[in-house]
């Protein structure tokens, strides 16, 4: 194994071909974005119109396609393959998965009624490209496309169905109300509103860890991980999400906008609680520390060999993006 940083490259890559396959396999079509990429929907100088000459894949692919660090579907990718796994073809599908998931709830954060940014990914957010209704299409189309991976026949036929059922209950509980949902609703109905750590600690929980929970925890259950192992990896993931978004709430004080490829400053235009601008900067970065080496404290009392998952664990605390 070559170091973490490879490891990210080489799997970025990896993740990538397979959404531009699979969005070609499926929507070549009626994909237009993947054969026609620098004509897609502009909006007219003229009268400041959204040009419809686009599809609803359009839309989709459109905030796929930005990149970014491809963070949860590598959790899903380590973890499994610190269990043993070993045909990462195999994983690819469902570590997607949770990407599209992302990339819906990236697509609706950016919107005029929640986060209203125009920069994602150093990129013009999807609504700026597509117009506000067409996005928030385009993330209801990719939370369900999500499930039509996970429950694709060919992609399930290597695992039992008791594994499936699992994976679907994890990741729609986590995806939803009881999750990342339920996180970006507190985090509207508490803007404006001054909160103190515990309720800004339970929105970053669901917002942000959700996801990295949801992937720890596929990863450990297509790597056959028993229940015990699974709620291990479940409460790693739940530290370093918080981690992971201290991190971001810092980035987003002291951070530029060409390093990070977001609007700088987002959370204090829309008078959000920051947990940088709460503790301050220093403490912020203790903070960063604890939670990384509380989530590896889950990792150390079992019996299994993750040195893998605490490199990925300390490269991502460390970002300056």
């Amino acid at each position: 194994m070559h170091s973490i940083e490879d490891y990210i490259e080489q799997n970025k890559e990896i993740i990538n071909n397979f959404l531009y396959a699979y969005f070609q396999k499926n929507y070549n079509n009626n994909c237009g974005c993947l054969s026609k990429k620098n004509s897609l929907a502009k909006i007219s100088e003229s009268n400041k119109k959204i040009s419809t000459d686009f599809s609803i894949n359009d839309a989709m692919y459109y905030t796929v396609s930005l990149g970014g660090k491809r963070i949860r579907p590598i959790f899903l990718l380590i973890t499994a393959e610190c269990l043993g796994f070993k045909n990462k073809a195999q994983l690819l599908p469902f570590a997607c998965s949770i990407e599209l998931i992302h990339s819906y709830s990236l697509i609706h954060d950016d919107l005029p009624a929640m986060d209203n940014d125009n920069l994602r990914r150093g990129k013009p957010t999807n609504h700026i490209v597509f117009g506000e209704a067409a996005a928030i299409l385009a993330g209801d189309a990719l939370l369900s496309e999500a499930f039509i991976i996970i429950s694709d026949n060919e992609y399930i036929k290597y695992f039992k169905c008791d594994t499936i059922l699992k994976i679907i209950q994890e990741l729609s509980f986590l995806s939803g109300a009881g999750g990342l949902v339920g996180g970006q609703f507190l985090d509207i109905i508490n803007s404006g509103v001054p909160i103190d750590n515990s309720v800004l600690t339970e929105i970053h929980d669901k917002k942000t860890a959700a996801l990295i929970k949801a992937a720890c925890a596929m990863g450990g259950i297509l790597g056959g991980a028993d229940d015990g192992l699974v709620a291990a990896l479940k409460n790693y993931g739940t530290y370093l999400g918080l981690a992971f978004q201290a991190l971001d709430d810092l980035l987003d004080v002291i951070g530029s906008s060409q390093i990070t490829g977001k609007t700088v400053g987002i959370d204090k235009n829309n008078n959000k609680s920051n947990i940088a601008s709460i503790l301050g900067i220093e403490e912020t970065k203790k903070l960063i520390e604890e939670y990384t080496e509380k989530g590896i404290s889950y990792l150390d009392k079992t019996n299994i060999n993750f040195n893998m998952l605490k490199d990925f664990s300390y490269y991502l605390t460390k970002r300056t993006n």
